[in-house]
């Protein structure tokens, strides 16, 4: 509280008064006795029922659930009395416990991170699309998943059981951002400005306001200032239409930092490169308008396998410090292209850093697959749900293995994170998700059921790497100590191709003889028209363009056929125990 908000000069805190998540409004009474306070947040519990039927074409297992996550996080009004002096006191030791300003420094912490950060000298981070722990894990075999909910088992996401299972099986770890459009900034920058927070429930709701939240402002990219510089960076700019009388200036509205109010270090790729490492970026905040322009325009990016070996540039940075940094041959949101092709473009750099021994200290890499979509368009047969999942598996699994069959192994860990879980049922939280951490110093086999975040993620990397925190979020947030062990230096990883790939144009390796209870063939339920037909009208050229809630709905009743229910139990169980028992139940 302040003395006289009128004037800044003079106003002071007083203290502080635990609120509910993300206030957006504080007001008094005519008196001054009483608090009104608006909280734009809350927590979402479990979404069992994780959709909701608009389609003319869903029927039945939960219309009027209202599970989707963003019916789930509501707003809220709290009214209190103003506090005295002895009160404030004690309310504002309340808040700092609440958000950890009085936690004191883990001495035991400090040292494995100066260890890690002595010992590890690359990151690789990569981002994927909106899955949920128990659509994919549910059926593993350890950990609190829930089978009878779980999309896409281990016949079409091998590795990512194979992942979560020889590593640490993260089975209580939360995504911080709801959807693509907040998680993005949550993934990138632990924080989510105030224009994200209040504009994209907005926009999910079916107002269609622009998706300006990864660099593009009202569809034009913000990075770049002017036409001549447009057609600099890409000649097919002058297709486009022009748009400089429509561009008030080069600031990102949603940008955790303007360019003269530096509060924080900006994004994670900010803070690094002002700590002078070296950074490579793979598909992170790209403008993405050329992967839907008009034919006949001439803007159009072709598909193409190998950009680099006919030097065509398919990558078009939104953030201004990402142009000197990005591998501009590398696709980024295109649901019509397989990860597969992604992973062999970043492959081709990373040889090159294998040679010349100078890999990035952090590494950027966005393997969007697991989002699907576009499937009339999809090239090389990868035009179903089953096969799309598969395909962001196996992509997934080979870069493991590049990294762990190279010199760099010894030296190199590996963060995967969802930006959000939103697109699916989980019996825990509509914000848990999938996440792995994998290479040197990584336990194995272990299952670890602290609460993480998406912050405590990016915490963890920037202790690491010696960083500067992004703010307040990550800096009070501890890191995840208890997935690392200083003995535990030698990794492998052999990756598995998923059976549901055998069916795509994909060059796979030859099929050897499968190993005893493996599956050796996969049918998908659906072929890519049936997806078409229920998709018509979805628009996949970003994430999230289209109703996700609707989109959920398609999801369940594809892979689970129509006569599958939801589960209605929203009891958070610890499924943790009697797994095998539980398993053969389904």
């Amino acid at each position: 509280m302040a003395n006289n908000l009128n004037d800044l000069d003079e106003s002071r805190v007083q203290g502080l008064i635990p609120t509910g998540w993300y206030p957006n409004s504080v007001s008094l009474n005519h008196d001054g006795s009483m608090l009104y306070v608006v909280n734009g947040k809350s927590n979402s519990g479990p979404n069992p029922r994780g959709c909701r039927n608009q389609l003319s074409s869903a029927s039945g297992p939960c219309v009027g659930a209202n599970q989707y996550i963003l019916q789930l996080v509501k707003g809220g009004f709290l009214s209190v009395p103003t506090p005295d002096d002895a009160e404030l006191q004690r309310l504002t030791q309340q808040v700092a416990a609440n958000n950890h300003f009085s936690v004191q420094p883990d001495s035991a912490a400090d040292q494995l991170f100066s260890f890690l950060h002595k010992n590890v000298k690359h990151v690789i981070y990569i981002v994927k699309e909106n899955r949920t722990y128990d659509q994919i894990l549910g059926d593993l075999e350890k950990g609190n998943g829930d089978p009878s909910i779980t999309l896409f088992k281990k016949p079409i996401t091998p590795n990512h059981h194979d992942l979560a299972r020889r590593f640490v099986t993260l089975d209580n770890f939360f995504d911080s951002g709801e959807v693509s459009g907040n998680g993005w900034n949550w993934s990138t920058a632990a924080r989510a400005t105030d224009v994200v927070e209040k504009t994209i429930p907005m926009n999910y709701g079916g107002r269609h306001l622009t998706y300006d939240v990864e660099g593009t402002n009202r569809g034009i990219n913000v990075s770049v200032a002017a036409s001549q510089e447009r057609n600099k960076l890409d000649p097919r700019s002058a297709a486009l239409p022009d748009v400089d009388d429509q561009l008030p200036g080069t600031a990102d509205v949603a940008a955790p930092d303007g360019p003269e109010d530096e509060i924080g270090a900006g994004y994670l790729w900010d803070s690094a490169l002002n700590a002078n490492l070296k950074v490579r970026n793979y598909g992170f905040y790209l403008d993405l308008d050329r992967y839907s322009a008009p034919e006949k325009s001439g803007a159009l990016v072709p598909l193409l396998h190998d950009p680099a070996s006919s030097k065509t540039t398919v990558a078009f940075p939104s953030s201004p410090r990402l142009h000197a940094v990005t591998d501009l041959y590398f696709r980024g949101f295109d649901q019509r292209f397989a990860d597969y092709w992604r992973f062999k473009e970043w492959e081709r750099e990373f040889d090159g850093y294998v040679k010349d021994n100078n890999l990035p200290n952090l590494e950027l890499v966005r393997l969007v697959h697991d989002h699907f979509g576009d499937f009339g368009k999809a090239a090389d047969g990868v035009n179903t749900v089953e096969t799309q999942m598969a395909d962001n598996d196996y992509a997934l699994g080979l870069l493991v293995e590049k990294v762990a069959k190279s010199k760099y192994a010894k030296d190199t860990l590996i963060f995967v994170v969802e930006d959000d879980a939103q697109n699916g049922p989980d019996h825990v939280d509509a914000h848990r998700s999938i996440a792995f951490i994998v290479g040197p110093y990584v336990k194995q086999g272990a299952v670890i059921s602290q609460r993480f975040n998406t912050v405590s993620m990016l915490r963890t990397i920037e202790d690491i790497l010696g960083i500067k925190h992004l703010g307040l979020n990550d800096a009070l947030q501890g890191p995840m100590t208890e997935v690392f062990s200083r003995t535990q230096l030698q990794w492998s990883y052999t990756p598995k191709v998923p059976a549901a790939l055998r069916s795509t144009q994909l060059p796979l390796p030859p099929q050897s003889s499968p190993a005893p209870g493996a599956m050796a063939n996969f049918t998908p339920r659906h072929d890519a028209q049936y997806w078409e037909h229920q998709t018509q009208g979805f628009d996949f050229t970003a994430e999230d363009k289209l109703d996700s809630a609707q989109f959920n709905a398609v999801l369940w009743k594809g892979l689970m056929g129509e006569d599958q229910p939801y589960p209605a139990s929203r009891t958070q169980r610890n499924l943790r125990v009697n797994r095998q028992q539980l398993l053969k139940q389904q």
